[in-house]
């Protein structure tokens, strides 16, 4: 992994989380061992049992048979819960995504909205892809809408639902209003000010992301993935000192030697 792959993890904010859709999550030296990676069709609302059909014939039969066995309550929460888990641990969080979103829809409760909403929303920014992510982004928007409804007061929820306007749709300026009213109300938020910094170097208003991500790691000192685009933003607007000053407290915070000397490279770079 170097700097440049680093940062575009914080710019889809997925530095702690790798959750793949309709495809294998092991690592590749795992998937080298094959012949080839599971394959798992991408899934809408139409063809989702032809997926579960695909799917499952790559599972043994014992494992079939706990599904199934678990699947005879599906509105159980601790069912749907490890049938979940079962498909994650094999490799195919989409249709661990389905259950979840298909659960919330059916319970109507707080936290299966925002646990269905986070796997979909994770899982679409992994793939980062029209035709893989577009049903999982409905999912996520679908999700934290109703999350914001059971629980209106809730910044936290807000501020996915802003992002999945944001990175899911072409309405991305509804989820900058919901940032806006959020840090208007609280400008030290750190959560809303980082996504609107991101959306900022993705826009290429490198100098409001500068203002925004300035603030971020005046509140959070230990935020890497903040540091790591203030450089990014500081780099494009010629500050170039400034850039350096951001990627050496990052690496401070980095435990990971081979990406500190990416980023040793990088400064090296910058400096000359």
């Amino acid at each position: 992994m170097n700097y440049k792959h680093y940062l575009a993890i914080g710019l889809c904010v997925l530095a702690l989380v790798v959750v793949y859709l309709f495809g294998n999550t092991k690592k590749p030296k795992d998937l080298s061992q094959k012949k080839g990676p599971k394959q798992e069709t991408t899934a809408s609302n139409t063809d989702i049992e032809a997926t579960l059909k695909t799917v499952n014939s790559q599972l043994s039969k014992d494992t079939l048979a706990i599904i199934n066995a678990l699947l005879k309550d599906p509105e159980n929460v601790k069912n749907i819960d490890s049938v979940a888990h079962i498909y994650n641990v094999a490799g195919f969080s989409g249709v661990a995504s389905y259950y979840l979103y298909d659960l919330a829809k059916k319970k109507n409760e707080l936290a299966l909205w925002v646990k269905a909403g986070d796997q979909n929303y994770q899982a679409a920014m992994i793939l980062n892809s029209p035709e893989n992510s577009g049903l999982l982004f409905q999912n996520a928007l679908a999700c934290f809408k109703k999350a914001t409804e059971l629980a209106p007061t809730n910044t936290s929820y807000q501020i996915k639902l802003a992002q999945c306007y944001m990175d899911g749709t072409q309405d991305v300026m509804s989820g900058v209003g919901i940032l806006r009213d959020i840090v208007a109300k609280d400008s030290n938020n750190a959560e809303a000010q980082f996504t609107l910094g991101r959306f900022g170097i993705v826009s290429k208003q490198f100098d409001k992301a500068i203002k925004r991500l300035e603030k971020v790691v005046s509140l959070q000192p230990s935020n890497v993935d903040a540091y790591l685009l203030l450089a990014e933003a500081y780099e494009n607007v010629g500050e170039k000192k400034s850039a350096v000053s951001a990627l050496e407290k990052a690496k401070k915070l980095i435990k990971d030697p081979e990406l500190t000397k990416e980023i040793n490279d990088y400064i090296k770079h910058l400096k000359q």
